[in-house]
């Protein structure tokens, strides 16, 4: 992996990521929540998430899962991932056209009054 510059804000952060491979940009993502996971499995062992029966092993499970998979991808693995980002896409485009539709009826309710 490339090294990364050592100081970056949002933008040039974004800005480098592009000029990246997809595998970097996964294995920074990757990096990034195994970094993070310490504080919230801290925070599972507070009462509010144990009375919520709230553990952080299905996040853990997911993170090994992860790591492992971006190492050694089976053909499941990839499948799954494809379709994964398929859905994510619909989603996103789905949410965009409800927005669309919302701030369509905002401006003609607000044309009306």
């Amino acid at each position: 992996m490339a090294k990364i510059p050592k100081t970056l804000d949002r933008k040039s952060l974004e800005a480098w990521l592009k000029t990246r491979p997809r595998e970097d940009i996964v294995a920074i993502a990757h990096r990034s929540a195994l970094r993070v996971f310490p504080l919230y499995a801290q925070r599972m062992l507070n009462d509010w998430a144990r009375k919520r029966d709230l553990t952080s092993l299905p996040v853990l499970r997911c993170l090994l899962t992860s790591g492992v998979t971006r190492k050694y991808p089976t053909p499941e693995v990839k499948a799954a991932a494809a379709a994964a980002s398929s859905a994510s896409s619909a989603a996103a485009a789905t949410a965009a056209a409800t927005d669309a539709a919302a701030a369509a009826a905002a401006a003609a309710a607000a044309g009306r009054s």
